[in-house]
């Protein structure tokens, strides 16, 4: 049995979304202020209601993380946009424990990279993965109970830093 069998899937899959989709994405963000220091500093959109862009990358998503686990029967149980600027971050602890074992895709909408903003997934509080700024790209991790992510400080030295990510959950 391999550790992939026995743990999940944790991959980076480069150039899943295109630039001008993910353009689209970020023009239609209505970003909220998060800011509960002990969790963390970020900009969020609930997508409640996912716009129409969305649609096409949803099923993009889908069928990137159905390829990567063998999963078939995927489909998209919560989602949400993320923006994290200069001194932003959030934290592991602010992360919800899954039960099952769904699947977490984050795809990277950032307009361009931005060095050491990283997302790290723990298991047991380990880090076991980490998912660079890498715009287009997408992390594909089978989630657990023991799994949680952080989304790391983006740095203040990198004026201007706009970190933009879209988190799918999919049962």
């Amino acid at each position: 049995m391999t550790l992939d069998a026995m743990f999940g899937a944790a991959v980076t899959v480069p150039d899943v979304v295109a630039r001008d989709a993910a353009a689209k994405i970020r023009d239609g963000a209505a970003f909220a202020r998060y800011a509960l220091l002990d969790r963390g500093s970020y900009d969020i959109d609930p997508l409640e209601t996912p716009s129409a862009a969305l649609v096409p990358v949803f099923s993009t998503l889908v069928a990137t993380a159905a390829r990567i686990t063998g999963r078939t029967t995927l489909a998209v149980t919560e989602a949400r946009l993320l923006r994290l600027l200069p001194g932003d971050y959030l934290l592991a602890h602010h992360d919800r424990l899954q039960d099952g074992n769904p699947v977490e895709v984050t795809a990277d909408l950032s307009p361009a990279p931005v060095p050491g903003a990283e997302v790290h997934y723990r298991r047991r509080g380990q880090v076991f993965f980490r998912f660079p700024c890498v715009p287009g790209s997408v992390a594909v991790v089978e989630r657990g109970p023991t799994v949680t992510c952080n989304h790391t400080y983006v740095s203040k030295l990198h004026a201007g830093a706009s970190v933009v990510r879209l988190v799918v959950l999919l049962r």
